[in-house]
């Protein structure tokens, strides 16, 4: 399961096919700032949790961030942030804890994107547009016989994921119009998405845009030393 809404939400949310890579390229190494300008805010909910997800855009960047503020829920004094860093195919979570800012680093694992089942067998159907949050958006259904998910995507929003991502590997499922990528594959951006597990109804996901606001938040990676500086003997 989770894999399959992961790859679900992450597929859609771009309007593409499984076979999305990260492009992995660069140092290996952080920067030593990063800035932001949106915050995509995304509500997950489904029979366990219902949690929103707060995304750091920044317009034509090849990285983006998130507030994981849930899971450290009832610990006084712990934040952490992370960062995807695809120009350096580098993850960096950044944490206070203790008094002190150390960041954790690694390297971005292509595995955790991986699905778990063959999507050669999905269909993609357009279907009707609505508006959500002031966004004309389309409709489109992609299935099989496992899911079936109902995805709205925007090219009016003023920042998308697509500078995350190498779609030189794009492989299309059936029913795929190119013109769509045409349309979305430069500034497309996920405001809906209904996931419908046909054998597994507890599984049942939705995603929901519920907020798409500017911010002048930035994160100073010098700032951060590293675990072992920080609480090595």
């Amino acid at each position: 399961m989770k894999n399959s809404v992961l790859k679900a939400g992450i597929c859609l949310l771009f309007l593409f096919s499984s076979t999305l890579a990260l492009s992995q390229n660069g140092s290996k190494e952080l920067r030593n700032a990063y800035d932001f300008d949106y915050i995509y805010k995304l509500k997950m909910t489904n029979k366990k949790d219902n949690i929103q997800f707060d995304y750091y855009l920044k317009k034509d960047a090849g990285y983006f961030g998130f507030d994981i503020s849930e899971i450290t829920k009832g610990q006084e004094g712990m934040k952490m942030f992370t960062v995807m860093d695809n120009d350096s195919g580098t993850t960096g979570i950044f944490m206070e804890m203790m008094g002190k800012k150390v960041v954790q680093k690694s390297k971005i694992k292509l595995s955790d994107f991986d699905s778990d089942t063959n999507d050669s067998d999905f269909t993609f159907t357009q279907i009707g547009s609505k508006t959500i949050l002031g966004y004309n958006c389309d409709g489109f259904i992609m299935e099989n016989k496992d899911s079936h998910v109902t995805v709205y995507i925007t090219n009016e929003a003023p920042i998308s994921f697509s500078k995350m991502w190498d779609n030189s590997k794009t492989k299309m499922p059936k029913g795929f119009d190119p013109a769509w990528m045409k349309k979305y594959g430069e500034n497309g951006l996920m405001m809906e998405m209904q996931f419908v597990d046909k054998k597994k109804p507890k599984n049942n996901t939705t995603m929901e845009c519920v907020g798409l606001e500017k911010t002048n938040f930035s994160i100073q990676a010098s700032d951060y030393g590293s675990m072992l500086g920080a609480f090595g003997k």
